[in-house]
């Protein structure tokens, strides 16, 4: 979805423009670091423990050739020649600027009267790491990083980048800098620059894959939160990555922290020395048009996030439990390695489906919910279904065929379930979002005439028009307003999802299954971590009478988001291949805070009395019906109304006929006579026919209760 534009392009809600780098809009943090964002009190992002090993040091610490390159001219230096090793100082043959790959500094060397050299840690893209101990704080140690070649400038101009990146910078996910200090150099005597960082103990990612680790899905999306906490607040500090892989992030302890900023850069910045590994920056070509964005950033997190997720699955033990999760995470990295016009817009657009993922995954593997917070749609108060979780209309008596004890499942029309699918929320920074925020009434043609008060034509305006319409069963309205909202975005219509899902929509409406389809799978590419889509799918599969896919889709948004409808669509399917019990057991799942938890209760009942195909209820199911029916919440309370005795009607008919076919006579716990299930549905047919619309149905109803009368013998 593009949240703004900007000099011709999209702006993320939380990002700079890709060209002017002005930031748009306020910055709100794609995920506080400390992650706690739970259901039932269970962290979401809980990562295992990393021990933290003793640091293995280099023992040998020579500098690769193959990196050896001048600092002035670039070319490369100190390359063996036949069986002479490499030289690693000297001066450049082509430009004679000396140059150094040695350590600048040994093991025991105190740095500025602090801090004493323990080892070499690792060659870093720009200088040698050592491990130090702080000579005051005796537990600490720290991390001091130089540049390999005092005379490359642009290593000098990068580490002082890095340096001052870093000083600025406050976020539990990036490697904070403690200090900046200076040390003689051995061999000129002149001072050399040392970025003294806390030591993350722990391994990093690509050590965590190198070693063959044996890494969960939901650490892969927990990971990828993080990175994209720490690349978030980057971009709000107006700062580019710029090198995202798997060796710049540290796995410590329970945390995640992201190191070597060496290659930020300031966002619009097309001047500086591009920074970044082949194999995870976007190609050249992009570079060349767009420079390095937001939007480079976030492919090398998708290319980072790839690698780990394939070593992931190769670990996987419920491969067939989190499969749809697998599949949608993979969405995830397409869209984030995409095209530019295709991709996630900022790390804080990226993060929102990545929580998605996540949560997806945990829930399918112990099928426990993980709603999400926020989410791009808003939470609907409609459910699919039409009948089978309200009370059995009077005209089920009162028309001239007899009731054969079938029931219809409930599911709606196309047209019908295209205005009870869930909507999606304004976009905050659309001229009518406040005047749509306060719109209260729902009556449709109400509504479309208080739009005609906007203060502005917009995008989000036309699309609730086109809403409105669908509601009112004018598709050809829907689509006029459809079309005006794409024209506003102009060619990044055919990018945003809120225009393919209200196509969609549209072609529900129009009893155009198969589009509708098209378009809601096209919203599950560009969103995968929301719950709607996946929902809207399930549904058009049930349309086309593919069942076993429809499961799937209902499955997953049963499992985590727990709606209703997701509930009553399974329940449907059970009931098609006449799982009676089965349907209950979907039904019985919606929870007691659901404003649908009545009506799933209604429809449990009804499903227990019903006439499946040639499957009849059994007494057990009759008892069972007839111990939930008094706690149901009927009437507004009424102890006595019109719906509860419609349901009591209902439950009589279906005893007496089970007992005029098996001659049974013990149910309710007791036993039972014709005569006395006559009596009690002779009085269920007079409470109703007081509450008689009018004298032609009150008349209607007394003669259903006169031939229910108990016979009398003559």
């Amino acid at each position: 979805m593009t949240d703004t534009i900007c000099c011709g392009q999209p702006v993320s809600a939380t990002g700079f423009c890709d060209v002017c780098g002005t930031r748009r809009l306020a910055r709100q943090p794609a995920e506080p670091s400390s992650a706690t964002s739970s259901w039932a009190g269970e962290n979401v992002y809980s990562l295992p423990e990393i021990e933290a090993r003793e640091p293995s040091l280099l023992t040998d610490p020579t500098y690769p050739e193959r990196r050896q390159h001048c600092g002035s001219c670039g070319r490369a230096v100190g390359r063996r020649i036949g069986r002479q090793p490499p030289i690693v100082e000297g001066f450049c043959p082509h430009c004679a600027t000396p140059f150094s790959f040695l350590p600048k500094l040994n093991t025991d060397d105190v740095v500025a009267d602090r801090y004493t050299v323990l080892g070499w840690l690792a060659i870093g893209g720009l200088g040698w790491l050592y491990l130090a101990q702080d000579r005051l704080l005796p537990d600490m140690r720290v991390v001091l990083k130089g540049v390999h070649n005092p005379t490359d400038e642009l290593a000098l101009r990068l580490a002082r980048k890095e340096r001052d990146t870093l000083s600025r910078l406050d976020h539990p996910n990036i490697v904070r800098i403690i200090t900046y200090v200076e040390h003689p150099n051995p061999r000129t005597g002149r001072p050399d620059e040392f970025i003294v960082m806390e030591y993350v103990p722990g391994q990093s990612l690509q050590n965590l894959l190198d070693t063959g680790e044996k890494l969960r899905l939901e650490d892969v999306t927990a990971y990828g939160r993080y990175i994209l906490a720490a690349l978030d607040h980057l971009h709000g500090e107006g700062l580019l990555y710029c090198d995202m892989k798997p060796d710049n992030v540290m796995h410590t302890g329970g945390r995640v922290k992201v190191i070597d900023l060496g290659g930020t850069r300031a966002v619009g910045d097309r001047d500086s020395a591009k920074v970044g590994t082949q194999g995870f920056q976007v190609d050249d070509k992009e570079i060349a048009e767009r420079g390095l964005t937001v939007r480079s950033d976030v492919h090398t997190v998708g290319v980072t996030l790839r690698h780990l997720f394939k070593a992931a699955r190769k670990h996987e033990e419920q491969p067939d439990d989190v499969a749809f999760a697998v599949q949608s995470m993979e969405l995830v990295l397409a869209r984030a390695t995409a095209p530019y016009e295709q991709r996630f817009a900022s790390a804080t657009e990226m993060s929102e489906q990545l929580d998605g993922v996540h949560r997806e995954i945990l829930s399918l593997r112990d099928d426990k919910p993980r709603r999400m917070p926020a989410t791009r749609f808003a939470i609907t108060h409609q459910r699919l279904d039409t009948s089978l979780g309200t009370v059995p209309a009077v005209d089920r008596w009162t028309r001239t065929e007899k009731p054969d004890g079938s029931i219809e499942d409930g599911r709606p029309s196309a047209p019908v379930a295209a205005a009870r699918l869930p909507v999606p929320r304004p976009a905050e920074f659309d001229p009518a979002a406040e005047f749509l925020a306060t719109r209260s009434i729902t009556a449709p043609r109400q509504l479309l005439r208080e739009y005609e008060k906007a203060p502005a034509e917009s995008v989000e305006l036309d699309l609730a028009r086109a809403r409105a319409h669908l509601e009112l069963g004018e598709p050809a309205g829907a689509r006029r307003c459809i079309d005006r909202a794409a024209a506003m975005l102009g060619e990044w219509s055919e990018h945003d999802w809120r225009i393919a899902w209200h196509d969609g929509l549209h072609a529900l409406a129009s009893d155009d299954v198969e589009a509708a389809l098209a378009a809601f799978k096209q919203v599950y590419a560009d969103v995968p971590g929301e719950v709607a889509p996946k929902l809207a799918i399930g549904f058009c599969l049930e349309l086309q009478g593919k069942y076993a896919d429809a499961r799937r889709h209902y499955e997953v948004v049963w499992s985590r988001e727990e709606q209703a409808s997701a509930a009553f669509g399974l329940a449907r399917l059970c009931l098609r291949a006449g799982d009676r019990a089965e349907a209950v057991r979907h039904l019985d799942k919606v929870p007691r805070v659901s404003r649908h938890y009545d009506a799933a209760r209604i429809a449990a009942v009804r499903v227990l009395l019903a006439t499946l195909g040639d499957r009849r209820p059994k007494a057990s199911d009759i008892d069972e019906a007839a111990r939930r029916l008094p706690q149901l919440y009927l009437d507004g309370g009424e102890p006595d109304g019109e719906g509860r005795q419609r349901l009591m009607a209902t439950l009589h008919e279906v005893a007496l006929a089970h007992v005029l076919r098996t001659k049974t006579r013990t149910l309710f716990g007791e036993v039972v006579t014709e005569n006395h299930l006559r009596e009690r549905l002779e009085a269920s047919f007079r409470v109703l026919a007081d509450h008689a619309a009018d004298d032609g149905q009150r008349h209607v109803l007394i003669d259903v209760a006169n031939e229910w009368r108990p016979r009398t013998k003559r």
